[in-house]
């Protein structure tokens, strides 16, 4: 049996479509499903957009999509999730409608609340399309019946848009005979490489649905895998060797049921700022060069925050740069941002300052952590070396989180209550604790032992957050394959 066929939800999937939705698909013809896991972020989180490496942990969440060919010209989107307070259930639309506007137009018309859950979904083919991937224009193209069910939360800050894009753009390559190449990220490279699925489906997220988010969660959700860390430096998307945990440590996340979201609100207007404290700082580079009668011809950072080594920011941009800014104000000395996803609103203040400090020090920290979690797995987490760097790269997340908190400002009480309930327990084997994701809710991370002593922390952890919350968390404690890892599966007759 295909790996895919024994992944959660996918059996549950078939189940329900067969039980629910015999009347759009027939089981008598071919059928092909996937499948694509949330991810849990460890350490880098939002700096992802400004550069950084980045730690990401695959989960046994995941999102599931069957799809079969129809007959005609009709797209059809059925979900067994309830997305947003209007809970569809159905969206449809034609190939030719889909053809005939644009991506923006596209964007516009999903913007109900009843309909925006669609896009993730239908921006799939309107994402091949304008890359060139199929002409949905072709009189010869059949429409889509897809179904879909997520195990993935909503708004827990673990990627449950982005398993679904993944899901959905592996479906439609296969279902669409596109090649995919091996492993490679070049993206001259024959057919589409992983990089390029992650890519297109980021381009759902940013152009389709509307949130800023960077790219991490895509390519994790693509490409990561079990047993280990997948890091990579997002410049734009470039692996590197995944990390291997220490014998008998793991990461885990406990969700605090406060939910969050990426596609605006405070999480944009820290990704503006930070790019804004970027256009500021090259701008301030420029200065130097001429006053020592050099001319700077291009961004030394490349375009990324990451490449500042934070010693030389704190000597020379830091105390450049205000605390807070208002976009008009910005907009008069500097015009604009690099930045493709976010815009500088004039009536908004930015925290630049502390937006800039957040990601700066974000890249040195994650570096710290990867190498601290290398030692430990090479010496031991039971010698003196090898426990001595857990605790740091433990006590690294805990700086995460702060910095999350006062710079990023994208805190919440209740994940501050998780991770000050972790703390409190590291003699049972917890190490560190951080908010992740896009912050403001969502999940926290740690960073723990395997074994009865930490699960019985954790047990205490969770009792004692409902307690004082009256919130239900729920822990996340299971990992499993990327999408690319496990393919798609044609099912041809009854199965």
């Amino acid at each position: 049996m295909s790996e895919v066929l024994r992944l959660s939800p996918v059996p549950t999937l078939l189940e329900r479509t067969r039980a629910e939705l015999a009347a759009e698909f027939d089981f008598s013809r071919p059928m092909r499903v996937s499948r694509a896991p949330g991810r849990l972020d460890v350490m880098g989180g939002i700096a992802d957009y400004t550069g950084s490496l980045v730690c990401e942990a695959t989960l046994d969440r995941a999102a599931a999509v069957v799809l079969q060919e129809r007959r005609d010209r009709e797209v059809q989107v059925f979900s067994f999730n309830l997305f947003d307070e209007h809970r569809p259930f159905t969206f449809r639309i034609s190939l030719d409608a889909l053809a005939a506007g644009s991506i923006a137009d596209l964007r516009r018309d999903l913007q109900d609340p009843g309909r925006r859950w669609a896009g993730y979904l239908v921006g799939c083919l309107k994402i091949l399309d304008d890359e060139k991937r199929i002409d949905l224009r072709d009189p010869k193209m059949r429409g889509l019946n897809l179904a879909l069910l997520s195990t993935v939360p909503l708004g827990a800050g673990v990627s449950s848009s982005a398993a679904i894009e993944v899901a959905t753009m592996m479906n439609l390559l296969d279902h669409f005979g596109i090649d995919r190449q091996g492993h490679l990220s070049d993206p001259a490279a024959l057919g589409v490489p992983p990089m390029r699925v992650a890519a297109m489906c980021q381009r759902v997220e940013n152009e389709v649905v509307g949130a800023p988010c960077g790219i991490m969660d895509q390519v994790t959700s693509c490409y990561g895998d079990t047993g280990s860390l997948l890091r990579l430096v997002c410049q734009p998307h470039e692996l590197q060797p995944p990390l291997k945990l220490p014998d008998k440590v793991r990461v885990i996340g406990i969700n605090s049921n406060v939910k969050h979201s990426v596609g605006g609100g405070q999480y944009g207007i820290t990704r503006c700022a930070a790019f804004m404290g970027h256009a500021m700082i090259v701008a301030k580079m420029r200065e130097m060069g001429e006053a020592a009668g050099k001319e700077l011809s291009r961004d030394p950072m490349n375009g990324y925050l990451a490449n500042l080594s934070a010693d030389d920011y704190k000597r020379f941009f830091r105390s450049y740069l205000p605390e807070f800014m208002t976009g008009n104000e910005f907009l008069s000395k500097y015009h604009g941002t690099i930045d493709r996803a976010t815009t500088v609103d004039p009536k908004t203040n930015y925290p630049v300052q502390h937006a800039t400090d957040h990601h700066v020090l974000e890249s040195l920290r994650v570096r710290n952590f990867c190498e601290h979690l290398t030692t430990a797995a090479k010496e031991g987490r039971e010698t003196r070396d090898g426990g001595f760097a857990l605790d740091k790269a433990g006590h690294l997340m805990y700086g995460s989180h702060l910095s999350y908190t006062i710079d990023a400002m994208l805190g919440a009480d209740e994940c501050d209550l998780l991770v000050d309930l972790a703390r409190k327990r590291e003699k049972a084997g917890i190490y560190g604790a951080k908010i992740t994701g896009g912050g403001s809710g969502g999940t926290v991370a740690i960073l723990c032992n395997t074994g009865e002593r930490t699960d019985a922390a954790i047990e205490e952890i969770l009792a004692e957050y409902e307690k004082k919350t009256s919130r239900k968390p729920e822990v996340f404690g299971g990992t499993s394959p990327g999408a690319w890892h496990v393919g798609t599966h044609l099912i041809s007759s009854e199965q």
